[in-house]
């Protein structure tokens, strides 16, 4: 019982912190600051549903965050691509 409320706690946690960085994805005020605040909300999530498919036993969870994993590093790349064509050209 101690050791799922520890988890649950550590989805609060996650929880409060993808909060705040929405905020720098919402209000910052240049593209690379939205970038990174997105990579990181993403990123809690991922850390939020691993911690679920501990708490429910659904493994198959774990999966699904691996790919979003992998299309969140996917992204990040090719907007780091389009920042830096976009800074060639301006």
């Amino acid at each position: 019982m101690a050791k799922e409320s520890i988890l649950v706690a550590g989805i609060g946690v996650l929880l409060f912190t993808a909060l705040m960085a929405m905020y720098r994805v919402i209000a910052g005020p240049t593209l690379a600051d939205r970038i990174v605040g997105l990579n990181t909300v993403t990123t809690k999530v991922v850390g939020i549903i691993a911690i679920l498919a501990v708490l429910w036993r659904e493994w198959y969870l774990i999966d699904a965050a691996i790919v979003l994993l992998m299309v969140n590093s996917v992204s990040g790349l090719i907007l780091a691509k389009y920042m830096e064509r976009r800074g060639r050209n301006a």
